[in-house]
């Protein structure tokens, strides 16, 4: 957890209880810096640390999903901007790398933190994004291990992101193997639970899909229940889209993971080898950090 992560999570507090209750902003804010005062000692992981705060924010004001009209109105502007997409998979040279910048482009559908407040933003960035290419491409890495992989787990992110998100695994499937998605056990931030993914239709995509089984900002492993740990354990390739998935997982030793991003903030950023705004395809092996400072 960096120093600049601290302002960056206290926005987002005062971004969600806005969108629920302005009354109740003093609380919130009192309660955060509370247990940030706490929680922030060295080593302190990013993800877990803003679980905490979101968790007792969501308390303050009595809300179980203060983004849910934004999550909504995200899945419409990615459902609309979907055959866009589409054509632009099935005209490329190389399915996969186009899937995979459409699923990257994406990831901007995140709203709290700076400069992200509205979901038709997609349709006007979409095509700068993809012809901005992979600024960390590890595609080829990628491509090889899905050519003998048998089982992928896709740990899906943002609402919206998540229509995108059904080109990649198409073409993830065309090299056989069996794709179970993980979605958010509760409505946390604007990521997809079961119940967006139903609604989007993205549950069609996967051939399985789980949930995390609990209210985490990424995924909490030391809360993870058996058959999610046996999945990232038994996994051949574990994509994991987004920054709050790359910051849980990052001092994991589960492997090998996909990372794909856009890198929205500097610590993130630094912590996977890219520069602030980058579209990342960070492969990192089994047992390794992912760590792009000590590659």
């Amino acid at each position: 957890m960096a120093p600049e992560c601290i302002p960056c999570l206290l926005n987002r507090v005062l971004y969600e209880v806005e969108l629920c209750d302005p009354s109740r902003n003093g609380a919130a804010m009192r309660d955060s810096l509370r247990i940030l005062r706490e929680s922030y000692v060295p080593g302190a992981n990013s993800a877990e640390v803003a679980t905490r705060v979101h968790e007792r924010a969501y308390k303050v004001i009595g809300c179980e999903d203060p983004y849910l009209d934004l999550k909504v109105k995200s899945q419409e502007v990615a459902m609309e901007l979907f055959p866009r997409a589409l054509c632009l998979v099935e005209s490329s040279r190389d399915r996969l790398e186009a899937a995979t910048l459409a699923a990257i482009a994406g990831n901007v559908m995140d709203f709290g933190i700076a400069g992200l407040d509205d979901p038709t933003a997609l349709s006007r960035q979409f095509d700068s994004l993809v012809r901005q290419g992979l600024n960390v491409n590890d595609l080829d890495k990628m491509r090889a291990i899905l050519s003998k992989a048998r089982r992928v787990l896709y740990l899906m992110d943002n609402c919206g992101e998540d229509i995108l998100d059904a080109l990649l695994v198409q073409e993830i499937k065309a090299f056989g193997p069996k794709v179970v998605g993980v979605v958010k056990g509760e409505a946390i931030l604007t990521d997809v639970t079961m119940q967006d993914a139903s609604r989007s239709g993205t549950l069609k995509a996967f051939d399985e899909v789980l949930t995390t089984g609990m209210f985490a900002v990424g995924i909490d492993v030391e809360r993870m229940g058996d058959r999610l740990h046996r999945e990232m354990e038994g996994a051949d390739l574990i994509v994991s889209k987004g920054m709050a998935n790359f910051e849980s997982l990052s001092d994991s030793t589960f492997g090998p993971i996909a990372y794909l991003m856009r890198a929205k903030c500097r610590p993130v950023a630094e912590a996977v080898g890219a520069k602030r705004d980058d579209n990342v395809l960070r492969v990192v092996e089994r047992g390794s950090k992912a760590n792009g400072r000590s590659r």
